[in-house]
Protein backbone atom coordinates (compact mmCIF):
# COMPACT_ATOMS: atom_id res chain seq x y z
CA UNK A 1 0.00 0.00 0.00
CA UNK A 2 1.43 3.60 -0.65
CA UNK A 3 0.91 4.65 3.11
CA UNK A 4 3.70 2.21 3.61
CA UNK A 5 6.23 4.54 2.35
CA UNK A 6 5.10 7.09 5.48
CA UNK A 7 5.66 4.80 8.07
CA UNK A 8 8.72 3.37 6.82
CA UNK A 9 10.13 6.90 6.89
CA UNK A 10 8.61 6.84 10.44
CA UNK A 11 10.61 3.76 11.16
CA UNK A 12 13.79 5.29 10.24
CA UNK A 13 13.86 8.63 11.90
CA UNK A 14 11.57 8.38 14.96
CA UNK A 15 11.98 4.89 15.76
CA UNK A 16 12.90 6.20 19.50
CA UNK A 17 9.93 8.47 19.26
CA UNK A 18 7.28 5.97 18.46
CA UNK A 19 8.33 3.60 21.41
CA UNK A 20 7.97 6.68 23.59
CA UNK A 21 4.13 7.35 21.99
CA UNK A 22 2.81 4.70 20.26
CA UNK A 23 -0.47 6.11 20.49
CA UNK A 24 0.83 8.97 18.40
CA UNK A 25 2.16 6.36 15.67
CA UNK A 26 -1.05 4.21 15.52
CA UNK A 27 -2.75 7.86 15.14
CA UNK A 28 -1.06 8.18 11.90
CA UNK A 29 -1.19 4.92 10.70
CA UNK A 30 -4.99 4.72 11.72
CA UNK A 31 -5.52 8.79 9.81
CA UNK A 32 -4.53 7.12 6.37
CA UNK A 33 -6.10 3.87 6.27
CA UNK A 34 -9.42 5.86 7.07
CA UNK A 35 -8.60 7.94 4.05
CA UNK A 36 -7.55 5.33 2.05
CA UNK A 37 -10.85 2.65 2.75
CA UNK A 38 -13.65 5.53 3.74
CA UNK A 39 -12.96 8.46 2.06
CA UNK A 40 -16.06 9.41 -0.49
CA UNK A 41 -13.59 9.64 -3.73
CA UNK A 42 -10.73 7.85 -5.43
CA UNK A 43 -7.53 9.15 -3.79
CA UNK A 44 -3.77 9.60 -4.98
CA UNK A 45 -2.65 7.72 -2.14
CA UNK A 46 0.94 8.27 -2.96
CA UNK A 47 0.10 11.91 -3.32
CA UNK A 48 -1.19 12.08 0.32
CA UNK A 49 1.71 10.49 2.27
CA UNK A 50 4.37 12.94 0.11
CA UNK A 51 2.28 16.14 1.60
CA UNK A 52 2.25 14.00 4.89
CA UNK A 53 5.88 13.81 4.80
CA UNK A 54 6.52 17.50 3.87
CA UNK A 55 3.98 18.20 6.42
CA UNK A 56 5.85 16.39 9.30
CA UNK A 57 9.25 17.53 8.47
CA UNK A 58 7.97 21.48 7.84
CA UNK A 59 7.29 21.65 11.93
CA UNK A 60 11.64 20.18 12.08
CA UNK A 61 14.17 22.96 11.05
CA UNK A 62 14.64 25.12 7.80
CA UNK A 63 17.60 22.61 6.57
CA UNK A 64 15.66 18.97 6.93
CA UNK A 65 13.55 18.87 3.41
CA UNK A 66 11.64 16.72 1.19
CA UNK A 67 13.36 15.60 -1.87
CA UNK A 68 11.56 13.93 -4.67
CA UNK A 69 13.20 11.79 -7.32
CA UNK A 70 14.83 14.78 -9.41
CA UNK A 71 15.39 16.62 -6.79
CA UNK A 72 17.78 14.21 -5.30
CA UNK A 73 19.44 13.32 -8.76
CA UNK A 74 20.34 16.39 -9.13
CA UNK A 75 21.46 17.09 -5.26
CA UNK A 76 23.81 13.39 -5.87
CA UNK A 77 25.29 15.51 -9.02
CA UNK A 78 26.53 18.18 -6.89
CA UNK A 79 27.64 15.91 -4.44
CA UNK A 80 29.62 13.87 -7.11
CA UNK A 81 30.77 16.44 -8.96
CA UNK A 82 29.62 15.06 -12.04
CA UNK A 83 26.44 14.04 -14.27
CA UNK A 84 25.54 12.15 -17.31
CA UNK A 85 25.60 14.50 -20.60
CA UNK A 86 26.86 15.58 -23.79
CA UNK A 87 29.34 18.48 -22.44
CA UNK A 88 28.96 21.69 -23.38
CA UNK A 89 28.59 25.39 -22.19
CA UNK A 90 25.90 27.12 -23.59
CA UNK A 91 23.77 30.25 -23.96
CA UNK A 92 20.60 31.10 -25.59
CA UNK A 93 20.85 34.08 -27.83
CA UNK A 94 17.59 35.14 -30.01
CA UNK A 95 15.68 32.04 -29.31
CA UNK A 96 18.46 29.56 -30.40
CA UNK A 97 21.22 27.77 -28.51
CA UNK A 98 24.84 28.38 -29.33
CA UNK A 99 28.06 26.56 -28.41
CA UNK A 100 30.54 28.91 -26.10
CA UNK A 101 32.72 25.58 -25.62
CA UNK A 102 33.08 22.04 -25.26
CA UNK A 103 34.27 19.70 -21.79
CA UNK A 104 37.86 18.99 -22.64
CA UNK A 105 37.38 15.67 -23.73
CA UNK A 106 34.37 15.16 -23.23
CA UNK A 107 31.72 13.76 -26.09
CA UNK A 108 30.92 16.75 -27.97
CA UNK A 109 34.63 18.24 -27.95
CA UNK A 110 35.45 14.20 -28.74
CA UNK A 111 33.16 14.26 -31.31
CA UNK A 112 34.09 17.65 -33.01
CA UNK A 113 31.44 20.24 -32.22
CA UNK A 114 32.79 23.86 -32.01
CA UNK A 115 32.98 26.92 -30.54
CA UNK A 116 30.14 28.96 -31.97
CA UNK A 117 28.02 25.77 -33.21
CA UNK A 118 23.87 26.84 -33.19
CA UNK A 119 22.29 23.81 -32.62
CA UNK A 120 19.20 23.34 -34.90
CA UNK A 121 17.66 20.13 -33.55
CA UNK A 122 17.61 17.54 -30.94
CA UNK A 123 16.56 13.98 -32.27
CA UNK A 124 14.93 15.33 -35.44
CA UNK A 125 13.29 17.64 -33.11
CA UNK A 126 13.80 21.45 -34.43
CA UNK A 127 14.88 23.61 -31.00
CA UNK A 128 15.40 27.06 -32.59
CA UNK A 129 12.47 29.77 -32.39
CA UNK A 130 11.01 27.94 -29.93
CA UNK A 131 10.08 28.91 -26.43
CA UNK A 132 13.30 27.79 -25.13
CA UNK A 133 14.84 27.73 -21.85
CA UNK A 134 18.22 26.13 -19.95
CA UNK A 135 15.60 23.43 -18.61
CA UNK A 136 14.55 22.65 -22.00
CA UNK A 137 18.06 21.71 -23.22
CA UNK A 138 18.47 20.10 -19.99
CA UNK A 139 15.89 18.02 -20.44
CA UNK A 140 16.65 16.91 -23.99
CA UNK A 141 20.30 16.77 -23.70
CA UNK A 142 20.72 14.96 -20.57
CA UNK A 143 20.42 11.29 -19.84
CA UNK A 144 21.93 7.71 -19.39
CA UNK A 145 25.57 7.21 -19.76
CA UNK A 146 25.94 5.72 -23.28
CA UNK A 147 22.71 6.56 -24.65
CA UNK A 148 22.78 8.04 -27.95
CA UNK A 149 21.35 11.73 -28.57
CA UNK A 150 21.59 12.73 -32.18
CA UNK A 151 22.14 16.66 -32.63
CA UNK A 152 22.22 19.04 -35.94
CA UNK A 153 24.40 21.90 -35.58
CA UNK A 154 24.86 25.09 -38.08
CA UNK A 155 28.79 25.97 -38.06
CA UNK A 156 29.60 29.33 -37.01
CA UNK A 157 32.51 30.19 -39.12
CA UNK A 158 30.51 29.25 -42.91
CA UNK A 159 27.28 28.29 -41.84
CA UNK A 160 27.03 25.08 -42.93
CA UNK A 161 25.15 22.08 -41.62
CA UNK A 162 26.18 19.19 -39.56
CA UNK A 163 25.01 15.99 -38.52
CA UNK A 164 26.38 14.48 -35.13
CA UNK A 165 25.26 10.89 -33.28
CA UNK A 166 26.76 11.69 -29.69
CA UNK A 167 27.08 9.24 -26.31
CA UNK A 168 26.39 11.17 -23.17
CA UNK A 169 28.80 10.72 -20.93
CA UNK A 170 29.94 11.58 -17.50
CA UNK A 171 30.41 15.09 -17.62
CA UNK A 172 32.69 16.67 -14.16
CA UNK A 173 31.42 19.33 -12.27
CA UNK A 174 34.29 21.12 -10.80
CA UNK A 175 34.27 23.14 -7.43
CA UNK A 176 37.64 25.25 -8.01
CA UNK A 177 35.84 27.65 -10.03
CA UNK A 178 39.11 29.59 -10.49
CA UNK A 179 43.01 28.99 -9.84
CA UNK A 180 45.74 31.69 -10.18
CA UNK A 181 48.67 33.60 -9.14
CA UNK A 182 48.07 36.89 -8.42
CA UNK A 183 51.52 37.94 -8.16
CA UNK A 184 54.92 35.89 -7.81
CA UNK A 185 53.96 34.97 -4.28
CA UNK A 186 50.23 35.13 -3.60
CA UNK A 187 47.39 32.47 -4.82
CA UNK A 188 43.47 32.56 -5.27
CA UNK A 189 41.44 29.99 -5.12
CA UNK A 190 37.69 30.30 -5.75
CA UNK A 191 35.84 27.40 -4.38
CA UNK A 192 32.15 27.53 -5.57
CA UNK A 193 30.94 24.45 -3.03
CA UNK A 194 32.46 21.57 -1.76
CA UNK A 195 31.98 18.21 -3.30
CA UNK A 196 33.74 14.46 -3.39
CA UNK A 197 35.77 16.14 -5.78
CA UNK A 198 37.30 19.07 -4.05
CA UNK A 199 39.84 17.12 -2.42
CA UNK A 200 41.55 15.81 -5.67
CA UNK A 201 41.26 19.47 -7.30
CA UNK A 202 42.66 21.39 -4.28
CA UNK A 203 46.08 18.75 -4.31
CA UNK A 204 46.17 19.36 -7.98
CA UNK A 205 46.33 23.35 -7.56
CA UNK A 206 48.27 23.13 -4.46
CA UNK A 207 51.19 21.23 -6.20
CA UNK A 208 50.65 23.34 -8.66
CA UNK A 209 51.26 26.28 -6.39
CA UNK A 210 54.03 24.46 -4.42
CA UNK A 211 56.42 24.48 -7.13
CA UNK A 212 55.32 28.20 -8.06
CA UNK A 213 56.81 29.26 -4.96
CA UNK A 214 54.04 30.67 -3.44
CA UNK A 215 53.80 32.05 0.70
CA UNK A 216 50.38 33.41 0.75
CA UNK A 217 47.39 32.09 -0.39
CA UNK A 218 43.83 33.43 -0.84
CA UNK A 219 40.90 30.91 -0.36
CA UNK A 220 37.36 32.51 -1.58
CA UNK A 221 34.28 30.91 0.21
CA UNK A 222 32.02 33.87 -0.89
CA UNK A 223 28.85 32.28 -2.21
CA UNK A 224 29.79 28.99 -1.40
CA UNK A 225 26.79 27.19 0.14
CA UNK A 226 28.57 23.92 1.77
CA UNK A 227 27.66 20.65 0.38
CA UNK A 228 29.83 17.60 1.35
CA UNK A 229 31.03 18.54 5.15
CA UNK A 230 34.01 15.54 4.66
CA UNK A 231 35.12 17.64 1.90
CA UNK A 232 35.87 20.76 3.78
CA UNK A 233 37.23 18.98 6.59
CA UNK A 234 40.45 17.48 4.07
CA UNK A 235 40.68 20.74 3.06
CA UNK A 236 40.98 21.88 6.97
CA UNK A 237 43.71 19.37 7.10
CA UNK A 238 45.65 20.68 4.41
CA UNK A 239 46.26 23.96 6.62
CA UNK A 240 46.47 22.06 9.84
CA UNK A 241 48.95 20.24 12.23
CA UNK A 242 48.78 16.84 13.18
CA UNK A 243 46.18 16.57 15.51
CA UNK A 244 44.30 19.36 15.88
CA UNK A 245 40.58 19.42 16.40
CA UNK A 246 38.65 20.27 12.64
CA UNK A 247 35.32 20.38 13.71
CA UNK A 248 32.73 17.78 16.09
CA UNK A 249 29.22 16.59 15.83
CA UNK A 250 26.87 15.91 17.95
CA UNK A 251 22.81 15.10 18.12
CA UNK A 252 20.32 13.80 20.17
CA UNK A 253 20.58 10.68 18.72
CA UNK A 254 24.22 10.70 17.46
CA UNK A 255 26.97 10.28 19.91
CA UNK A 256 30.18 13.20 20.08
CA UNK A 257 32.29 12.71 17.29
CA UNK A 258 35.32 14.58 16.53
CA UNK A 259 37.08 15.17 13.17
CA UNK A 260 41.21 16.07 13.28
CA UNK A 261 43.79 17.02 10.89
CA UNK A 262 46.79 14.19 9.88
CA UNK A 263 50.27 14.82 9.46
CA UNK A 264 51.93 16.05 6.08
CA UNK A 265 49.06 19.17 5.45
CA UNK A 266 50.33 20.20 1.95
CA UNK A 267 49.77 23.85 2.93
CA UNK A 268 50.61 24.25 6.94
CA UNK A 269 53.43 26.72 6.22
CA UNK A 270 51.57 29.33 3.72
CA UNK A 271 49.75 32.54 5.32
CA UNK A 272 46.27 32.12 4.53
CA UNK A 273 43.17 34.37 4.41
CA UNK A 274 39.82 33.54 3.75
CA UNK A 275 36.86 35.71 2.11
CA UNK A 276 33.52 35.16 2.99
CA UNK A 277 29.93 36.97 3.03
CA UNK A 278 26.08 36.42 3.81
CA UNK A 279 26.25 33.68 1.81
CA UNK A 280 28.95 31.30 2.86
CA UNK A 281 27.19 28.61 4.33
CA UNK A 282 27.94 25.19 6.06
CA UNK A 283 31.16 23.37 4.84
CA UNK A 284 32.40 27.08 4.58
CA UNK A 285 31.65 27.81 7.77
CA UNK A 286 33.45 24.41 9.17
CA UNK A 287 36.78 25.41 6.66
CA UNK A 288 36.69 29.14 8.31
CA UNK A 289 35.42 28.31 11.91
CA UNK A 290 38.57 26.27 11.78
CA UNK A 291 40.93 28.26 10.44
CA UNK A 292 39.76 31.06 12.89
CA UNK A 293 39.52 29.06 16.24
CA UNK A 294 43.56 28.00 15.64
CA UNK A 295 45.01 31.09 14.56
CA UNK A 296 45.72 29.77 11.63
CA UNK A 297 44.34 32.10 9.12
CA UNK A 298 42.96 36.21 8.71
CA UNK A 299 39.38 36.02 7.95
CA UNK A 300 37.96 38.81 5.54
CA UNK A 301 34.92 39.66 4.92
CA UNK A 302 31.37 39.65 5.84
CA UNK A 303 29.70 37.64 8.99
CA UNK A 304 28.84 34.38 7.39
CA UNK A 305 25.22 32.75 6.57
CA UNK A 306 25.01 30.66 10.13
CA UNK A 307 23.98 26.90 9.42
CA UNK A 308 25.98 24.79 12.05
CA UNK A 309 23.50 21.43 11.46
CA UNK A 310 24.23 18.11 9.82
CA UNK A 311 22.22 16.39 7.49
CA UNK A 312 21.66 12.88 5.61
CA UNK A 313 19.76 11.85 2.77
CA UNK A 314 17.39 8.73 4.26
CA UNK A 315 16.15 7.21 0.83
CA UNK A 316 12.64 6.14 0.21
CA UNK A 317 11.41 3.57 -1.74
CA UNK A 318 9.63 5.32 -4.62
CA UNK A 319 13.08 6.57 -4.84
CA UNK A 320 12.54 10.15 -3.55
CA UNK A 321 14.35 10.97 0.01
CA UNK A 322 14.34 13.20 2.91
CA UNK A 323 17.06 15.39 3.83
CA UNK A 324 17.21 14.95 7.69
CA UNK A 325 19.04 17.20 10.28
CA UNK A 326 20.71 14.77 12.88
CA UNK A 327 23.44 17.16 14.89
CA UNK A 328 25.44 19.88 15.00
CA UNK A 329 28.55 20.69 14.38
CA UNK A 330 30.66 23.35 16.76
CA UNK A 331 34.35 24.49 15.98
CA UNK A 332 37.58 23.89 17.69
CA UNK A 333 36.34 26.36 20.48
CA UNK A 334 33.10 24.61 21.04
CA UNK A 335 31.27 27.44 18.84
CA UNK A 336 27.87 25.96 17.48
CA UNK A 337 27.40 28.81 14.59
CA UNK A 338 23.84 27.90 13.70
CA UNK A 339 21.52 31.07 13.86
CA UNK A 340 18.67 30.94 15.54
CA UNK A 341 15.14 29.56 13.69
CA UNK A 342 12.96 29.43 16.74
CA UNK A 343 10.82 32.42 15.48
CA UNK A 344 9.96 30.20 12.46
CA UNK A 345 11.03 29.59 8.83
CA UNK A 346 9.43 32.39 7.25
CA UNK A 347 11.37 34.97 9.63
CA UNK A 348 14.68 32.36 9.37
CA UNK A 349 14.47 32.87 5.39
CA UNK A 350 14.16 36.40 6.03
CA UNK A 351 17.39 37.35 7.70
CA UNK A 352 19.50 37.56 4.84
CA UNK A 353 17.33 40.63 3.98
CA UNK A 354 17.00 41.97 7.24
CA UNK A 355 20.68 42.10 7.55
CA UNK A 356 20.91 44.40 4.29
CA UNK A 357 17.80 46.23 5.85
CA UNK A 358 19.69 47.07 9.61
CA UNK A 359 22.67 48.07 7.78
CA UNK A 360 24.87 44.98 8.75
CA UNK A 361 26.57 44.77 5.16
CA UNK A 362 27.93 48.52 5.82
CA UNK A 363 29.02 48.58 8.97
CA UNK A 364 29.96 45.98 11.55
CA UNK A 365 29.04 48.14 14.69
CA UNK A 366 25.13 47.09 13.46
CA UNK A 367 26.43 43.18 14.41
CA UNK A 368 26.10 42.37 18.24
CA UNK A 369 26.50 39.10 19.76
CA UNK A 370 25.02 38.29 23.72
CA UNK A 371 27.77 37.79 26.05
CA UNK A 372 26.30 34.39 26.37
CA UNK A 373 27.80 33.62 22.91
CA UNK A 374 31.54 34.48 24.18
CA UNK A 375 34.46 31.91 23.16
CA UNK A 376 38.24 32.21 22.78
CA UNK A 377 40.70 30.75 20.26
CA UNK A 378 43.68 28.59 21.01
CA UNK A 379 45.14 31.98 20.99
CA UNK A 380 43.02 33.50 23.74
CA UNK A 381 41.32 35.83 21.14
CA UNK A 382 37.70 36.30 21.13
CA UNK A 383 35.41 35.04 18.84
CA UNK A 384 31.61 34.25 18.74
CA UNK A 385 29.33 31.47 18.30
CA UNK A 386 25.43 32.00 16.87
CA UNK A 387 24.82 33.59 14.09
CA UNK A 388 27.64 32.38 11.65
CA UNK A 389 31.49 33.42 11.42
CA UNK A 390 32.18 36.98 12.08
CA UNK A 391 35.29 38.31 10.04
CA UNK A 392 38.90 38.96 11.85
CA UNK A 393 38.52 42.67 9.37
CA UNK A 394 34.95 43.41 7.78
CA UNK A 395 34.73 44.60 4.53
CA UNK A 396 31.28 46.31 3.85
CA UNK A 397 29.57 45.37 0.41
CA UNK A 398 31.18 48.02 -1.65
CA UNK A 399 29.12 50.25 -3.03
CA UNK A 400 31.87 52.37 -5.42
CA UNK A 401 29.89 51.41 -8.91
CA UNK A 402 26.30 50.76 -7.77
CA UNK A 403 23.54 52.60 -9.62
CA UNK A 404 20.30 51.79 -10.24
CA UNK A 405 21.08 51.58 -13.85
CA UNK A 406 23.47 49.24 -12.97
CA UNK A 407 20.80 47.06 -10.78
CA UNK A 408 18.62 47.23 -13.47
CA UNK A 409 21.36 45.97 -16.02
CA UNK A 410 22.25 43.18 -13.83
CA UNK A 411 18.00 42.14 -13.02
CA UNK A 412 17.64 42.06 -17.00
CA UNK A 413 20.90 39.99 -17.40
CA UNK A 414 21.97 42.35 -20.32
CA UNK A 415 25.93 42.62 -19.62
CA UNK A 416 25.69 38.65 -20.28
CA UNK A 417 22.93 39.14 -23.33
CA UNK A 418 25.14 41.75 -24.78
CA UNK A 419 28.36 39.62 -23.90
CA UNK A 420 26.48 36.70 -25.97
CA UNK A 421 25.83 38.56 -28.75
CA UNK A 422 29.39 40.30 -29.29
CA UNK A 423 30.54 36.92 -29.07
CA UNK A 424 28.73 35.28 -31.97
CA UNK A 425 29.65 38.46 -34.42
CA UNK A 426 33.55 38.39 -33.43
CA UNK A 427 34.41 34.91 -32.84
CA UNK A 428 36.48 34.19 -35.31
CA UNK A 429 38.27 37.44 -35.09
CA UNK A 430 38.40 37.05 -31.05
CA UNK A 431 39.83 33.52 -31.26
CA UNK A 432 42.82 34.62 -34.12
CA UNK A 433 43.57 38.13 -32.47
CA UNK A 434 43.59 36.44 -29.26
CA UNK A 435 44.94 32.81 -28.75
CA UNK A 436 45.22 32.81 -24.97
CA UNK A 437 43.91 34.35 -22.29
CA UNK A 438 47.26 36.30 -21.78
CA UNK A 439 46.94 38.21 -24.57
CA UNK A 440 43.45 38.87 -24.37
CA UNK A 441 43.67 40.39 -20.96
CA UNK A 442 46.58 42.32 -22.12
CA UNK A 443 45.27 43.79 -25.24
CA UNK A 444 41.60 43.53 -25.56
CA UNK A 445 40.20 46.96 -23.96
CA UNK A 446 36.31 47.27 -23.66
CA UNK A 447 35.77 51.24 -24.55
CA UNK A 448 33.30 53.83 -24.91
CA UNK A 449 31.96 52.56 -27.97
CA UNK A 450 31.44 49.18 -26.22
CA UNK A 451 29.34 51.02 -23.45
CA UNK A 452 27.61 52.81 -26.21
CA UNK A 453 26.35 49.42 -27.77
CA UNK A 454 25.26 48.25 -24.34
CA UNK A 455 23.12 51.19 -23.56
CA UNK A 456 21.31 51.05 -26.46
CA UNK A 457 20.83 47.07 -26.33
CA UNK A 458 19.45 47.75 -22.89
CA UNK A 459 16.86 50.73 -24.06
CA UNK A 460 15.66 49.04 -27.69
CA UNK A 461 15.21 45.22 -25.52
CA UNK A 462 14.20 45.82 -22.50
CA UNK A 463 13.24 49.34 -22.24
CA UNK A 464 15.86 50.35 -19.54
CA UNK A 465 16.65 54.63 -20.06
CA UNK A 466 20.49 55.67 -20.00
CA UNK A 467 21.24 57.74 -17.17
CA UNK A 468 24.35 59.72 -17.83
CA UNK A 469 25.37 60.32 -13.95
CA UNK A 470 24.42 56.82 -13.09
CA UNK A 471 26.22 55.28 -16.25
CA UNK A 472 29.63 57.19 -15.54
CA UNK A 473 29.59 56.16 -11.78
CA UNK A 474 28.98 52.26 -12.90
CA UNK A 475 31.32 52.26 -16.44
CA UNK A 476 34.24 50.77 -15.22
CA UNK A 477 32.04 47.81 -13.70
CA UNK A 478 30.10 47.64 -16.52
CA UNK A 479 33.05 47.33 -18.88
CA UNK A 480 35.07 45.21 -16.62
CA UNK A 481 32.23 42.61 -16.28
CA UNK A 482 31.48 42.79 -20.10
CA UNK A 483 35.27 41.67 -20.28
CA UNK A 484 35.33 39.13 -17.80
CA UNK A 485 32.07 37.58 -19.31
CA UNK A 486 33.48 37.56 -22.62
CA UNK A 487 36.98 35.83 -21.24
CA UNK A 488 34.71 33.27 -19.45
CA UNK A 489 33.43 32.53 -22.53
CA UNK A 490 36.35 32.27 -25.15
CA UNK A 491 38.17 30.49 -22.62
CA UNK A 492 37.72 29.51 -19.01
CA UNK A 493 35.21 30.15 -16.03
CA UNK A 494 38.69 30.74 -13.82
CA UNK A 495 39.19 33.56 -16.18
CA UNK A 496 35.88 35.18 -15.51
CA UNK A 497 36.93 35.52 -11.62
CA UNK A 498 40.65 36.50 -12.66
CA UNK A 499 39.50 39.75 -15.23
CA UNK A 500 36.82 40.54 -12.44
CA UNK A 501 38.80 40.51 -9.44
CA UNK A 502 40.63 43.40 -10.78
CA UNK A 503 37.51 45.41 -9.22
CA UNK A 504 36.74 43.44 -6.32
CA UNK A 505 37.28 45.45 -3.40
CA UNK A 506 37.56 42.21 -0.88
CA UNK A 507 40.58 40.53 -3.06
CA UNK A 508 42.28 43.50 -3.67
CA UNK A 509 42.22 44.16 0.30
CA UNK A 510 43.24 40.59 0.86
CA UNK A 511 46.16 41.12 -1.80
CA UNK A 512 47.16 44.04 0.70
CA UNK A 513 47.18 42.50 3.84
CA UNK A 514 50.00 39.62 2.50
CA UNK A 515 52.53 42.59 1.90
CA UNK A 516 53.30 43.21 6.10
CA UNK A 517 53.45 40.86 8.94
CA UNK A 518 51.31 43.75 11.07
CA UNK A 519 48.07 42.46 10.66
CA UNK A 520 48.75 38.62 10.95
CA UNK A 521 50.27 39.90 14.08
CA UNK A 522 48.05 41.77 15.46
CA UNK A 523 45.60 39.18 15.38
CA UNK A 524 47.64 36.91 16.86
CA UNK A 525 47.54 34.70 13.44
CA UNK A 526 50.25 32.12 13.05
CA UNK A 527 52.94 31.85 9.63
Amino acid sequence: MKYFYLLLLLSISSSLWAQKDKSTFKKLDRSLKLIETQYVDTIDAAAITTAAVKAMIKQLDPHSKYLSKSSLQKSNEMINSSFAGIGIRFQILNDTLIILNAVKEGPCDKAGLQAGDKLITINGESVVGKAISNQFFSKRLRGKIGSPVKLTIMRHSDHSIHSYTIKRGQIPINTIVSNYLINRNTAYIKISSFSRSTNLEFQIAAMQLQMSGIKNIIIDLRGNPGGLMISSIRLADSFLDDGKLIVFTQGAHSQRTEYKATAGGQMDKARLIILIDENSASASEIFAGAMQDWDRGLVVGRRSFGKGLVGRNYRLPDGSAIRLTTGHYYTPSGRCIQKSYSKGTQLYNQDLALRYKHGELYTADSIHFPDSMKYYTHDKRLVYGGGGIMPDIFIPLDTSYQSPYLNKLSRYGVINYFTGLYFDKHLEHLKKQYPNYSSFRNHFHPDKKDLKAIEDLALVKYKIKPNGKYINKSKLYILNNFKALLARDLYSNGTYYEQSNNLDKMVQTAGKLFKTNTVFKAHGIHN
